[in-house]
């Protein structure tokens, strides 16, 4: 099995504008023979789902999907050699595709895990490659990236296309040198009333 998720910490390198973790220990075992913390960060935190309500009033949050959804077969596709993620571009690629298979974008961001550089620009999705995936039926798109759009955009129009669908989106996804290009993954967010995206723990295997 792969992990796939990166660890939560107070020092992490986060979104431009997103809040530091809080991460607090109000009793210790050494101490007062127990463990108990209080952790306060935002959902859209390291590595992370977002939900269709994350940009749509009508779209579905996570504990509105089932489990199923959560668990897909998952094709990857290396982007790292061309700055925007066209239908043209994508289509040689998906072979073996199958109707609700997930979609990982591979764009390289994850060597820079952890630097400021992780935030410099990366390729995404254009309008027409989104509206491909989305023809396509594609259940899941994970990206090794900050983000589906552009970390300088104000308005995520990238999200907003693909949002529109029941599908979900993972974040900030740790990409292990030798996974295998298609592979089985879980990924599974806190179940919470109404979330329009969470933390996630995710793990691949053949």
């Amino acid at each position: 099995m792969w992990d796939l998720t990166y660890t939560i910490s107070e020092d992490m390198l986060l979104y431009p504008g997103t809040p530091q973790p809080k991460l607090h220990d109000f009793a210790t075992p050494a101490k007062d023979g127990y463990g108990m913390s209080e952790f306060t960060f935002w959902n859209h935190l390291g590595t992370h789902i977002d939900a269709p309500s994350h940009f749509h009033a009508d779209g579905a949050s996570l504990d509105q999907f089932p489990l199923s959804a959560f668990v897909r077969r998952v094709r990857t596709i290396d982007c790292r050699e061309t700055p925007d993620i066209t239908a043209a571009f994508l289509e040689p690629r998906m072979e073996g595709y199958e109707t609700g298979d997930g979609i990982l974008l591979l764009t390289g961001q994850n060597r820079f895990w952890g630097t400021p550089d992780y935030f410099r620009p990366f390729p995404v999705l254009s309008d027409d490659g989104a509206d491909f995936l989305l023809h396509h039926t594609v259940g899941m798109i994970l990206v090794d990236a900050p983000s589906v759009d552009p970390v300088s955009t104000e308005t995520f129009p990238v999200h907003r296309r693909l949002l529109r669908s029941p599908l979900l989106i993972v974040e900030n996804v740790a990409y292990p040198p030798d996974l295998p290009r298609v592979f089985h993954v879980t990924a599974l967010p806190l179940k919470i009333k109404n979330s329009n995206g969470s933390p996630a723990r995710v793990m691949a295997a053949p």
